[in-house]
């Protein structure tokens, strides 16, 4: 029989938001640039007393860690951006929003005209909305949600979001799980990424003549460890949608 936990989790530290959004990791920061250079997406850098410029990035000089953007056509607009001891760069990526802090930020005379160089950032944040991208089953191993009771079999996973999950829960597994009743067992997202969970059925629709219910669940807290994993399991997925984009 499954077991419906009426475990309570903890709320996390002030600073478990934060932490989620942010990126620290050298390679990871650097692949989101060569994102934001491949897409040629615009780059919005903004003073904390309201003055901005609009810009792209031209090139990514790996080896000596520094950006090259392009240099606003008006000058007069880039004389206090370049002033200001405060500078955040923000872009879009479909639905996700990169913002960074960017120091050193100055113009220079390259190849005929000017640009505009900086250090790469430290540290970057990206930002989605938690339900704006799902991630569809692309098969019917994987995703799956593994129950803690290992007599039931696995429960076939619809989508994923940075959220929740949505599952297709076949009628002869009971009990049925009521919507506000919680759900532990490991998400498999592929077969060698899996991590505990504890999921809240948010609804369920009841499926007909013998058809699994829907469910569609949200995660009540996840490790950092999984939250990392999930996150890069929607990026990878992202990142192969724009791809299969750019070459239709």
């Amino acid at each position: 029989m499954l077991a419906l936990s009426d475990l309570k989790v903890p709320a996390p530290p002030a600073d478990a938001a934060d932490a989620d959004y942010r990126l620290d990791a050298p390679g990871e920061i650097m692949n989101w640039l060569r994102e934001l250079l491949q897409s040629q997406a615009r780059l919005q850098l903004s003073t904390p007393a309201g003055e901005a410029i609009h810009t792209v990035l031209r090139a990514l000089d790996t080896p000596r860690g520094m950006l090259t953007m392009e240099a606003p056509q008006a000058g007069d607009t880039l004389a206090p951006v370049l002033a200001s001891d405060e500078l955040v760069a923000t872009a879009y990526l479909d639905r996700i929003k990169l913002q960074f802090d960017l120091s050193g930020l100055v113009a220079i005379r390259g190849d005929g005209a000017e640009v505009l160089r900086a250090p790469v950032p430290l540290r970057l944040y990206r930002f989605q909305r938690r339900q704006a991208y799902r991630v569809a089953s692309a098969g019917q191993l994987y995703p799956a949600l593994k129950l803690a009771d290992a007599d039931l079999p696995r429960i076939r996973v619809v989508n994923v979001s940075a959220g929740g999950v949505a599952l297709h829960w076949p009628t002869h597994v009971v009990p049925v799980p009521q919507a506000g009743q919680e759900i532990t067992g490991t998400l498999e997202l592929e077969r060698e990424v899996s991590f505990a969970t504890l999921l809240r059925v948010q609804h369920l629709t009841q499926g007909e003549q013998g058809a699994p219910h829907q469910a569609g669940c949200a995660f009540v807290s996840l490790a950092p460890t999984a939250a990392r994993a999930l996150q890069v399991f929607i990026d990878q997925a992202q990142k192969r949608e724009r791809l299969m984009r750019r070459s239709s």
